[in-house]
């Protein structure tokens, strides 16, 4: 007799970094007992101009009985995992976070390898924000009229939100444009705006006059 294949249950997330949008559905699924090898997660770049928080948050279940059974160091870790490039992580995280919930015991192994394989990531998030923090350089260039300072920088995961918060904290004073092949960012001094990504070449300061690429930095749709 043939097995009876189980469809997959669809799960799009609003944009890579979603970390409250997986902790939403992670929740909803595990009180509907439905097994991660039923569930494909999916995430889009964000293609949306919006603010950014600012200030540090950490995540958050909402849910009462959900908070009552998941781990703290998991909710930790996921906030680090789910900046990691890897496009399967949020599937790792949700078969993880189910073992956790119906393997109690399985917090106390190690070696396991589902979980290794999170300690592995969250510490390469780390790494990754650590080394964008020393490595961003900021460069003059003229927007309308005005010396704006610009970085261009290619971070190996998605770290650039998190590391534009923490330049926007650490000097709310100084204004700036961020650019990422991922998000592009600006602060104005008490707003954090970010934007799709511009595809620049490897080193667009480099590659382009300042008046060629004032004119990149002019058309974008936050300027």
């Amino acid at each position: 007799m043939d097995s009876i294949r189980v469809p997959s249950l669809q799960v799009p997330l609003s944009h890579q970094v979603d970390i409250a949008g997986f902790h939403s559905e992670a929740t909803r699924l595990l009180a509907q007992l439905v097994p991660p090898e039923t569930v494909q997660w999916s995430a889009a770049p964000a293609q949306t101009v919006g603010k950014e928080a600012v200030d540090a948050t950490r995540a958050l279940i909402h849910n009462r009985a959900a908070r009552a059974i998941i781990p703290q160091s998991f909710i930790r870790m996921s906030e680090l995992v789910v900046l990691h490039r890897d496009p399967q992580r949020f599937d790792l995280l949700y078969r993880s976070l189910w073992r956790l919930v119906y393997e109690p015991e399985l917090r106390h192994h190690l070696e396991d390898h589902d979980l290794a394989r999170l300690r592995q990531m969250a510490q390469a998030v780390r790494r990754d924000i650590q080394k964008m923090k020393s490595k961003l350089a900021f460069r003059p260039l003229q927007l309308k009229g005005e010396a704006v300072p610009v970085a261009w920088y290619e971070p190996t995961h998605y770290v650039a939100e998190t590391v534009g918060a923490w330049l926007a904290r650490r000097d709310p004073a100084m204004r700036w444009i961020l650019l990422t092949p991922d998000r592009s960012m600006r602060w104005d001094g008490g707003t954090l705006l970010c934007a799709p990504a511009v595809v620049p070449p490897r080193d667009p300061c480099a590659a382009r006059s300042d008046a060629e690429w004032g004119r990149v930095l002019e058309a974008m749709p936050w300027v």
